[in-house]
Order: C-alpha cells, then structure tokens, then sequence
C-alpha cells in the first residue's frame, strides 16, 4: 500500500511542476537518509507547496517546518498527516535542539528550512539549520529556486565544519554560483 501511495503522491508532485511549467531536482542517493535540507530564496509562504511538490517527486517524507501559529482548525489534520513540524518561534535555541534530538529517533529524516531572513529586507539570513546539522552530525543540502529558469536544484551537500562563518561563506559561494545572493550581513 505505501508503494501505491508513494506513486500517487509522485503522480500528484510530477502534476504540479508540470502544471506550475517547472523542473524538480533529485536528491542523490548517496547523500543517505538524514540530511537538513535549506532552500533558497524565500519569497512567499506559497513556496511551501513547492516543498512538497518538491518531496513527492524525491519520494521522500520530509518534515517540512512551519510557524505553529499557522497550525489550526481543519489544517491541523493535513499538517499532522504530512508529518510537518510546528515551531514556535519564540523559543529558537530550543527548536534547535529539539530537531537536532528528532535525527536519532527516527531512520530517515529530512527537516526542511526556508531561513527566515531571506523573505524580508534583512542583512543577515538566521542559521539555525547550521546548529541543527552541527548538533546531528548530518549534512546541508542546498536547494535552490530558480525562478528565472523555472526549476528546483539540489546544488550539493557539506557536513558543518569547524567554524560556522566559514561554513556559511561556503554555502554563500556555492548559492552564489548559481546566481543567488544570500545575506550574510558582516559573518
């Protein structure tokens, strides 16, 4: 049943892209079955049914994370039946841990982050998903939204070194490649 299930919901992501006139990236197998997934750029909180569309076509449960404050009512339902994780905002360093904690619970998990900086006018993107991966030891995979060519890419993938400035200036060079600029204010 999961595998019928798991082509439904290929079908249903394939149908999207199609429909929205875009190409979907592939994670690469090699990169295992934990990993902290960030996107880049954040324009809208419509970029949230690319993020599915963008698991189903990877065949992957992700664990995309959403305000709590947009969890209630009927939506309730649909987002616990697609295993999104509420955070509530106001508590950052523990949202760290507790989704740092979630990777040696479970065998495959794959926490998605749009960092929140990059839908304002700010000079600096949050990196939270650094402190996540660090904690977990996983790697960052870098997807990016190419509006201009209409697809979603996976850039590549790093595990967190020794310094997290020179890690996000890494991840800034690799973004930047590809013709986005992130903000990293004076990292």
């Amino acid at each position: 049943m999961n595998f019928i299930f798991s082509w439904i919901k290929y079908g249903i992501g394939m149908l999207f892209f199609k429909i929205q006139g875009w190409k979907c990236g592939i994670v690469p197998k090699e990169i295992g079955d934990k990993y902290v997934l960030i996107g880049f750029p954040h324009n809208t909180n419509m970029d949230a049914p690319f993020g599915f569309g963008f698991s189903f076509v990877n065949r992957m449960q992700t664990s995309p994370m959403i305000k709590k404050e947009w969890v209630f009512g009927p939506m309730s339902i649909v987002f616990k039946a697609m295993k999104v994780m509420t955070i509530d905002r106001s508590s950052a360093g523990n949202m760290v841990t507790q989704v740092a904690e979630e990777f040696s619970k479970r065998d495959k998990f794959f926490p998605v982050v749009f960092p929140e900086g990059t839908r304002k006018d700010v000079k600096k993107i949050k990196t939270g998903f650094w402190h996540i991966a660090d904690q977990a030891k996983v790697p960052i995979v870098f997807l990016y939204k190419d509006g201009q060519k209409k697809q979603l890419l996976i850039l590549g993938h790093m595990f967190t070194g020794k310094s997290k400035e020179d890690d996000l200036i890494k991840i800034r060079d690799i973004y930047r490649e590809a013709g986005y600029e992130i903000p990293l204010g004076d990292s």
